[in-house]
């Protein structure tokens, strides 16, 4: 019955008006694979269609919530172009619209199963690589607080090439301390690498709007199995930025190296939006690096505008939030008129 339901609601998000084409290929093709189960359950074990049912269930959240009404759109756009950088085929970064404060990572690939569990299934060679990101409800019209985002696709990118398990072999880690065993002590280090390595990817594209970030969501956060202090974390970060030498640093960036990945460095460039911003105008963004280091700007206008009330628009009757709207608006517009020329010149160009 539950697949009955779940081929039900994909073939409504196949024919959602607010989807990108990506998305309802997906969902239209997911449905074919839903069915084919219904049609077939005798065929596979009783495991298999319950595994298969699962991931089914817990892509439709992320799916669902991808939907151009649902998502931090602008973001997520930025998020593509990020890691087209890294990874050239396709992919659908897709995001699942929580209520509640938090970020994470899902890194489950729904037609990886299907295509190593339904064996009597074709896949006609449909194999998306999906980024499922899971954010703040609340944040999808508000890109400065989605910096974090960035981090979570960092996490995606050591997760697609495997880069900190790549690091432990290349540089395991020093003996154990007293009384924590090899074991525990192999996945303490591994998870602060992927935790570094993710907030180092951030600042590539966001600068120290990826530490902003962190202290504002985890300040004052000692060291725990999964994850280093927040102090550490903004000590690697700020050295990288500043082209200070930082063991963590060598060994992300020789793994690389190894993978045969291109070196971490600094892809953003901080666009001056005080003078368009202080009259209220959206900011014309004139390149790609630009668009990475427009949520800097922003944050950094932000917390000017909250703490200094130096444009003029902001008045000592102006709240808080009205600040904070406005200006989350002026960079979702900015980046959404950069997408806008993009498109416009791909269609002149072709």
């Amino acid at each position: 019955m539950n697949l009955h339901i779940l081929a039900k609601r994909y073939t409504q998000l196949s024919k959602s008006a607010f989807f990108d084409p990506a998305f309802r290929e997906f969902a239209h093709r997911t449905v074919e694979a839903i069915n084919h189960v219904i049609e077939n359950v005798e065929n596979y074990p009783e495991d298999v269609v319950r595994q298969f049912e699962a991931h089914v269930w817990r892509v439709m959240q992320f799916v669902r919530g991808s939907r151009s009404n649902d998502a931090p759109y602008e973001t997520q756009y930025v998020l593509r172009k990020v890691l087209k950088e890294w990874i050239p085929e396709d992919a659908l970064i897709s995001s699942a619209a929580l209520e509640e404060f938090s970020f994470f990572l899902n890194p489950a690939d729904l037609w990886e199963h299907i295509g190593r569990s339904l064996n009597l299934f074709d896949t006609q060679n449909y194999k998306p690589l999906v980024v499922r990101i899971g954010a703040p409800e609340a944040y999808k019209h508000r890109p400065i607080f989605c910096t974090p985002l960035f981090h979570e696709l960092g996490h995606f990118v050591d997760h697609h090439f495997k880069l900190c398990e790549l690091s432990m072999l290349l540089f395991p880690p020093a003996a154990p301390q007293h009384g924590i065993s090899q074991a525990d002590w192999n996945f303490i280090n591994l998870r602060h690498r992927m935790e570094h390595f993710a907030d180092l990817f951030s600042s590539c594209y966001c600068g120290s709007a990826s530490t902003k970030s962190l202290l504002a969501i985890a300040p004052g956060h000692p060291d725990s199995p999964t994850h280093p202090s927040t102090a550490k974390r903004i000590a690697t970060v700020d050295d990288f930025l500043n082209g200070r030498p930082n063991p963590m640093v060598t060994i992300i960036q020789e793994t690389l190296k190894a993978r045969g990945q291109k070196q971490l460095d600094q892809w953003f460039a901080v666009p001056n939006v005080r003078a368009s911003f202080d009259d209220v105008v959206t900011y014309k963004i004139p390149n790609v690096p630009e668009l990475y280091g427009i949520f800097l700007a922003g944050w950094d206008y932000l917390h000017d505008q909250l703490g200094n009330r130096t444009a003029a628009w902001v008045e000592g009757d102006v709240d808080a939030y009205t600040i904070e709207k406005t200006v989350n608006d002026l960079i979702e517009k900015s980046i959404r008129n950069f997408e806008i020329r993009e498109r416009w010149s791909d269609v002149v160009a072709n």
